[in-house]
């Protein structure tokens, strides 16, 4: 019998199926429960009148900066756990409901398996995003437009409309932009990089709990990063060959999350360059495409 080395050779066509079986599996845990508590939590948070408990100097502007960052607050803490948990649940419980084994015992690349569970895990991701995006998206258009028609309303006696037009400008930039929904790929990008970082821990330990631990403890110090490199740089440590390897490493294994930080210039109605957002595109590449190499030179070595 012939042997087919076609069927060792990674195939987007097996990723997909896996990636498919593991979106089907993530859907059964009710995850999109949690979309329908952000969507109740939008329509709430835009009854709410800021100016109402802390006075009409804080309305306008103020009031579509809560709830952009309130919006991006839920976002941000659903792909955060839901990353890390899911992704670091699906090698585990494959494991157990021996799904894994039937698998790996076909000639299917270790490879395909892991890129298909981490697509699986992503398209999900992206579906409840996007969800959510679209929600904040229509309440902060149906609130922006409220906001400008009472700010007319109370101006509209001192100035005329000519002379308010900077200001009611202003507040449309804190509106529904391309700005904002820069914001969210920047989001997405940090959820890939999640997302295979966990991946990576999932296949170095054997509990879901560790790997998202540690995935967790990775993500923290990601955070503080530039501080740590600093703080290493200035007491001359890293000035050193050694140092310098040191700190190459530190950057390796520590993605650089404060990178992602850059969603708040969204929240302020700042404009994120193309450059930029070209730059942390190509970074989250690059690290989920070390992450998935070691990882699956790494799920190699493990006996299943």
């Amino acid at each position: 019998m012939a042997w087919d080395s076609s069927a060792y050779i990674p195939s987007p066509r097996r990723m997909a199926v896996i990636a498919g079986t593991t979106f089907t599996q993530l859907v059964r845990m009710k995850v999109f429960l949690f979309l329908g508590i952000v969507a109740l939590g939008l329509l709430a948070l835009s009854s709410f009148r800021l100016t109402e408990v802390l006075g009409p100097e804080t309305g306008g502007i103020n009031e579509l900066i809560l709830l952009k960052s309130s919006a991006y607050g839920a976002i941000r803490i659903f792909g955060l756990f839901f990353c890390v948990a899911a992704t670091a649940l699906i090698i585990p419980k494959d494991a157990e409901d021996r799904i894994l084994y039937t698998i790996l015992c076909k000639p299917v690349p270790r490879i395909d398996y892991l890129m298909g569970k981490v697509l699986g895990v992503l398209a999900l991701t992206i579906i409840a995003v996007f969800v959510m995006d679209v929600v904040m998206n229509v309440v902060l258009w149906f609130r922006t437009e409220t906001v400008i028609n009472e700010q007319i309303l109370l101006l509209k006696n001192r100035y005329s409309l000519e002379e308010m037009q900077p200001y009611l400008d202003r507040i449309r930039e804190q509106g529904v932009t391309w700005n904002l929904q820069k914001g969210v790929l920047v989001m997405l990008c940090e959820f890939s990089v999640l997302s295979s970082l966990t991946l990576l821990f999932s296949c170095i330990t054997t509990g879901t709990i560790i790997s998202s631990l540690f995935t967790l403890c990775v993500y923290i110090a990601g955070l503080f990063q530039a501080q740590a490199i600093a703080m290493w740089t200035s007491s001359g440590a890293g000035s050193s060959y050694m140092g310098g390897i040191a700190i190459k490493l530190f950057t390796l294994i520590f993605p650089n999350f404060s990178l992602f930080g850059i969603t708040d210039s969204a929240l302020n109605g700042k404009d994120i360059p193309l450059n930029i957002l070209g730059g942390i595109l190509l970074i989250s590449l690059a690290y989920f495409v070390f992450h998935l190499t070691l990882a699956a030179w790494l799920f190699r070595k493990r006996e299943f």
